[in-house]
Formats: C-alpha cells, sequence, structure tokens
C-alpha cells in the first residue's frame, strides 16, 4: 500500500478536530488523560484513537507552531518525505495531515490513519516468528534503508515503526521527516515548536544534540546499526545477527558493538530529555502558563531501566 498523503484543514471525515484539540487540552491542562484513548507512543509523538470508545483513526499530533507559515514549513517537508519514500519504493501507510487553526492564533497539525492491525507491527512479527533466521521484512527494511538514506535525508527503521503483511514493508511514523536544509545543520521544517517543550536555557544545546542523532539515520550503517539497538531494546535479540548478516549481503557492514552503545547512551538521554518536559510542564503550568504538549508517562527504554 503506498498512498501519498495529502494535505486538508481542520475537518476530518468523522471527526471534529476542535473537539478533539480540545479534549487534549483539558488533558493537558488537568492531568486526567481518561477521555483519551493512547494506542501507543514513541519518543516524540502519541498515537491517539478516536473515538476514544471506539478508535476508527489513529491520530498523531504534532506541538502547535506559532504561525500558519511555520506550519506550512512543517508540512512541506512531511509532503517531501512522503515523495522521497514513495519513489524509493517504500510502502507508506495510509495518512493525511490537517491543520487546525485555534482561537489563540497558533496551528495545530494532526497525522491521520486507520487503525492499524498491530500483530502487523514489525516487532510483534518478528516476536511472532518461528525461528531467528532469515525473514523477508529484515531483507526489506535492508533493501529500503539503501535506497532512502542520503546525506540529506534521515530514515527510522525502527522495527516498530513498520508493519508487515507478508509480502510488503509499510512505514507508519512520519512525524518526524528526517530532511536537513543546504547546510547540514539543520531540518527543512520550523523546529522551534518540538523544543518550546524544554526550558529556554538549555534549547541551543538539545538543538545541536538532537541534529547528532539525525544524522545517525543519514546513512544505512548509521540506520541499520540504530534499528539493532531498538532490537536489542525490545528483547529481540536473537534478530540481531540475522540482520547483519542481511546487511552484509547487501553491501553495509553493521556494528552490534557500536549499535549496544547506542542503545546505552539513548537509555540515558531520551528519559532524561522527558524528566526535562515534565519539570518545564511543573513550572509553565506554576507560572499560569499553557504547556502545550500532551507527555507519555514514561519512553521506551523505561522498562530496561526497570529490569
Amino acid at each position: 500500500m503506498r498512498n501519498v498523503s495529502t494535505t486538508t484543514p481542520n475537518n476530518v471525515p468523522g471527526v471534529d478536530l476542535a473537539v478533539v484539540e480540545a479534549t487534549v487540552g483539558a488533558a493537558i491542562r488537568t492531568g486526567d488523560e481518561s477521555a483519551l484513548q493512547l494506542l501507543g507512543h514513541g519518543e516524540i509523538s502519541i498515537v491517539l484513537g478516536w473515538p476514544s470508545a471506539a478508535p476508527q483513526h489513529a491520530l498523531k499530533r504534532v506541538p502547535p507552531f506559532p504561525s500558519r507559515a511555520a506550519a506550512a514549513t512543517y508540512i512541506t517537508a512531511c509532503e517531501r518525505n512522503f515523495e522521497l519514500l514513495r519513489v524509493a519504493g517504500v510502502g507508506i501507510w495510509p495518512t493525511t495531515l490537517h491543520t487546525l487553526e485555534r482561537a489563540d492564533g497558533r496551528v495545530v497539525v494532526y497525522h491521520r490513519q486507520p487503525v492499524a492491525d498491530v500483530s502487523q507491527l514489525g516487532t510483534n512479527v518478528l516476536r511472532n516468528a518461528p525461528s531467528a533466521g532469515h525473514h523477508p521484512f529484515l531483507e526489506a527494511v535492508v533493501v529500503l534503508t539503501k535506497a532512502v538514506t542520503r546525506p540529506d535525508v534521515g530514515f527510522d527503521v525502527n522495527a516498530a515503526n513498520w508493519l508487515w503483511d507478508g509480502t510488503t514493508a509499510t512505514q507508519i511514523d512520519f512525524t518526524s521527516p528526517f530532511l536537513l536544509d543546504h547546510t547540514g545543520k539543520d531540518l527543512q521544517f520550523d523546529t522551534s515548536s518540538f523544543l518550546r517543550e524544554y526550558p529556554t536555557i538549555i534549547k541551543p544545546v538539545l538543538r545541536k544534540e538532537l541534529l547528532k542523532l539525525i544524522v545517525r539515520y543519514t546513512t544505512p550503517e548509521g540506520a541499520l546499526n540504530d534499528m539493532l539497538s531498538h532490537l536489542y531494546k525490545e528483547g529481540l535479540e536473537q534478530w540481531v545477527d540475522p540482520t547483519v548478516d542481511i546487511a552484509r549481503t547487501h553491501g553495509v557492514t553493521l556494528d552490534k558493538v557500536a549499535a549496544q552503545k547506542m542503545l546505552t547512551d539513548d537509555a540515558k538521554l531520551l528519559p532524561l530529555l522527558l524528566k526535562v518536559k515534565r519539570t518545564q510542564r511543573w513550572w509553565v503550568h506554576h507560572t499560569r502558563r499553557t504547556y502545550d504538549s500532551l507527555l507519555p508517562h514514561g519512553t521506551t527504554y523505561d522498562v530496561m531501566a526497570q529490569d
């Protein structure tokens, strides 16, 4: 399935985004998320099922942009990313982008998708596979990673970002298009809304550190080593050596030691960043301002920290 997104304002068929945004806003203000249905989350975005009682749509909300122009740079980057993936042969889960301009002038972007069959999620496919030998899903990911990555285009190929129906690897995560500008020192869209979740004093340093993480994804070796690190994290270590072997047949040399170091570094950094966001949220609320992001209860690395 290779449906490229379209961008439409405000309404999704069967969904009133103003109601969604009001519900999200109430959850942020009160801390009561009982009116929301959480389908999943990564390190940056949360996936909401809507309507909450019987989800038919998966909605991913991007932190609000300060203006239409700022939102437009993000949407343009997303659309370019869809096109690059399509040309490279990547299966694209049907995704549409929708904007909602709020009364305060800020513009929220929602990604809408059909609710996916979680049994087809890459991590679940590997977890339920009968053996840890060659798997066509891993072969497809290696081939597509080589086709997409280049110095100005990163690709997060973590197994949890894919669906596998037995024949096609379909990407489902598009909220963070890793497209670098001509300088190679920044992304092609206004990142201020994403950084607004953090204290002002650390934003310059954080911007540099996050850019280093993004550059990781711009080579087949970096992107696939990162995938290995997530296999370790997910308890799917039995699939590490098969992935290394498949990559080698396609001319890509992976490094398990480097992947384990990525895991160790990320397991320290990403939970710390979430703690910083929570602290910033407390301070913003304490000073009677509005914190505009719905935060996950934890990162995908928290289970590791408990082991």
